[in-house]
């Protein structure tokens, strides 16, 4: 442990969770781990954590959004030690998504409240909080 001090410290991630009246954007990684996640990247140097997310959705799915300037949430992620950053999106346009980066992602979709507790076990109980106001009516 005492080296850790000198290794320089990794960018965190940043978790895009883009809502609509379609649900919440989630993908399926062709790594398995984890199986179904929400779109996320590490945040490049100089970059605002809001960039980060715009990018990182624009790339994985063709998908425009604008980035709430508050995060919903932040923690260090129990399995990667990493520091992820969820922050709130919203499309700015059209919803329909691809697969913009097949290789990290097999399939991109929005799904609903019961469909994450399904895909995506053991989520973080913040955002799951947040999705339950955003998306939690709709079927």
């Amino acid at each position: 442990m005492p080296d850790e001090a000198t290794k320089p410290e990794r960018p965190p991630l940043v978790a895009a969770i883009v809502t609509c009246e379609r649900g919440v954007l989630v993908g399926k990684r062709n790594d398995g781990t984890p199986p179904w996640t929400f779109i996320a990247g590490e945040v490049e140097p100089g970059e605002s954590l809001a960039d980060a997310a715009v990018r990182e959705v624009k790339e994985e799915t063709g998908l425009r959004v604008v980035a709430a300037e508050r995060e919903i949430a932040r923690r260090i992620h129990p399995k990667t030690g990493r520091t992820m950053i969820y922050l709130a999106c919203s499309p700015t346009g059209k919803t329909d998504v691809i697969v913009g980066d097949p290789e990290e992602l097999a399939e991109v979709k929005w799904v609903s409240l019961s469909e994450v507790d399904e895909l995506l076990p053991g989520i973080f109980e913040p955002v799951r909080e947040y999705l339950s106001e955003q998306i939690g009516n709709q079927v």
